[in-house]
């Protein structure tokens, strides 16, 4: 037996009615005279032909059209929009059911004043992640107010005595002991695990780079999976994302790494969320007005270092310029080296170091061996202890920390510059807009000219880069001191837990 189908039941009805047909109108009101009838019929007949029927007829043609669409299979860009729709339902749904249990586990208040019980998921050291980094600096801090479980992929790795380390694998069964979980989430291939248990075990996603599609591209087309790198993109921009992303895997256009944040999944899960600038705040506004939100400043422990400058062999009058942390192609090393060059005209003393690891698609050394850099120019590779990283900072004049584009990170480099007391020379965009003027001097981003006048001016006055170190001191010490970071921490955490109630 077949089933009638209701959705073709409507379907013929709306077939049926498609076409306006006109209705003849007839008067039982006695004509008054043969010469108003044929008037009234002319009338009749111009409105009919000039006003009516045009209308009848636009009108039946968008009626023939639309049940032809609806009675169409549905084509690629409607499943496109309807596997994403459907996978945002999903991420809220999951999301408000995880505010309904904590919400009921609140209800008794056995919680209410007791210690909060947080379950913290970080790249923690000895990983090469500034994140890891981070979290060692945060966490004796949180925890002199919380009691903390640290959750990883192998507790054998973790090098952080006095904390619980246990398997990330076992949460789940250990879920109901933590008011809620807390993820440090970031734009590096070390966040897999974390991404997988925010959208599973929604709670505080604390967003460390605005965009996530660096770490998403690793996540899926680094190790062959295109569906799934369809799947965010449709996520984040419907039928227009996966269209992109099928051209990407056709060769036809690069990943919009710098366009499609692709963080959207992490921002809807999260039943809160921490950024460290206003830049980041802004955007998240504007995508999810509702979610509890808090900028707190990202950390850097003030720490003493010596300059190690004999191992170099400078002049005693050198100037030495210095850039941080991973070498990439959004360092603009290239740029940096390039205003070196010319602010060697005017100050021969000057020299520049480096200090990280190149990654894929960045060339150091070629940049380096120009002849008018080979005898100026030094290359430390990465620096695993963090002390002889401060001393290498502690060693420079002034930190050139530039990013083009920006992916709304926010730079531990240019923090612990400021802490070491030395000037900074950003690119005036994102986050570092935000940095105190005072502390750093700001130039538009890939305007070499005006790069090489800001490198020439902190060359040509010590006591400029003395004022501008002092401070960037003083704005680490009042804003970004890790037990103020874990106060705010511990603030917002309770309003997520525990909102007021009206």
């Amino acid at each position: 037996m077949t089933l009638a189908n209701p959705d073709n039941d409507r379907l013929t009805e709306l077939r049926q009615r498609e076409m306006l047909r006109e209705y003849v109108f007839t008067s039982r009101v006695p004509v008054v005279g043969g010469l108003i009838a044929r008037c009234r019929a002319a009338w009749n007949s111009v409105a009919t032909k000039w006003q009516a029927r045009p209308v009848m007829e636009q009108q039946s043609a968008f009626n023939r059209a639309l049940v032809d669409w609806l009675e169409r299979p549905a084509g690629l860009a409607e499943l496109d929009d309807l596997f994403a729709i459907a996978d945002r339902d999903q991420t809220r749904l999951n999301r408000a059911a995880s505010r309904l249990a904590l919400d009921m586990a609140n209800l008794g208040g056995a919680r209410r004043g007791a210690r909060p019980q947080i379950a913290y998921f970080s790249p923690l050291p000895p990983a090469r992640s500034g994140i890891a980094d981070y979290s060692a600096e945060l966490l004796p801090h949180l925890s002199e107010a919380a009691d903390i479980t640290l959750f990883v992929d192998d507790p054998a790795t973790t090098n952080l005595p006095g904390f619980t380390v246990r398997p990330a694998s076992d949460f789940s069964a250990r879920r109901a002991d933590y008011g809620l979980p807390l993820y440090q989430m970031g734009n590096s291939d070390q966040h897999d695990t974390i991404y997988a248990m925010l959208r599973q075990y929604p709670g505080i996603v604390v967003l460390h780079d605005y965009f996530l599609h660096h770490f998403i591209r690793h996540r899926t087309i680094g190790r062959g999976d295109w569906t799934g790198y369809g799947v965010e993109m449709g996520y984040a921009l419907g039928h227009e994302g996966r269209r992109i992303a099928r051209a990407v895997q056709q060769g036809r256009a690069d990943a919009p790494l710098f366009d499609a944040p692709l963080n959207q999944r992490a921002i809807d899960a999260a039943l809160g969320l921490i950024v460290h600038s206003q830049f980041a705040a802004e955007r998240v506004r504007r995508y999810r007005p509702d979610v509890p939100l808090a900028v707190i400043p990202a950390l850097v422990e003030p720490r003493a270092g010596v300059s190690l400058r004999d191992k170099l062999n400078l002049p005693e009058d050198a100037v030495l310029f210095g850039s941080f942390g991973q070498i990439t192609p959004a360092k603009r090393i290239d740029a940096a080296l390039g205003a070196f060059r010319g602010v060697r005209q005017a100050c021969p003393q000057a020299h520049y170091l480096l200090v990280g690891e190149a990654l894929s698609g960045a060339d150091p050394a070629g940049l380096l061996a120009a002849p008018e850099l080979r005898d100026v120019t030094h290359h430390i590779g990465y620096v695993a202890d963090l002390a002889e990283f401060i001393n290498w900072m502690h060693t420079v004049d002034v930190v050139v920390n530039l990013r083009q584009p920006t992916a709304g990170e926010t730079s531990a480099v240019a923090l612990r510059a400021m802490a070491a007391g030395r000037p900074l020379i950003v690119y005036d965009h994102g986050w570092y807009s935000e940095l105190p003027d005072a502390a750093a001097l700001k130039i538009p981003p890939g305007d070499e000219a005006a790069l090489r006048q800001a490198m020439a001016a902190l060359a040509d006055s010590a006591e400029r880069r003395r004022s501008m170190g002092q401070a960037g001191r003083e704005y680490v010490r009042d804003f970004c001191a890790p037990n103020r970071v874990a106060q705010a921490y511990l603030a917002f955490l309770q309003t997520v837990v525990e909102p007021a109630r009206v």
